[in-house]
């Protein structure tokens, strides 16, 4: 998935998430507000690690080409 999909994904599941907080009345150990929160650590986690991934292969490359 790019990394633009990422953020929009993102970005939607954290809308829903608030949209569920309200909706429980800001009660966060509801457990569909938790439920939706572990989902969204999990895709968080995810784009964590393939960025992470991504930053070092890019700072291999560029050293290996300013050499």
């Amino acid at each position: 998935m790019s990394k633009e999909l990422m953020h929009v994904l993102i970005t939607k599941m954290h809308f829903k998430l608030n949209r569920l907080i309200e909706k429980s009345s800001y009660n966060l150990l509801n457990s569909e507000v938790q439920h939706y929160s572990q989902r969204l650590d999990k895709v968080l986690t995810h784009y964590n690690k393939k960025t992470e991934k991504s930053a070092k292969f890019n700072a291999m490359f560029y050293k290996v080409h300013q050499a």
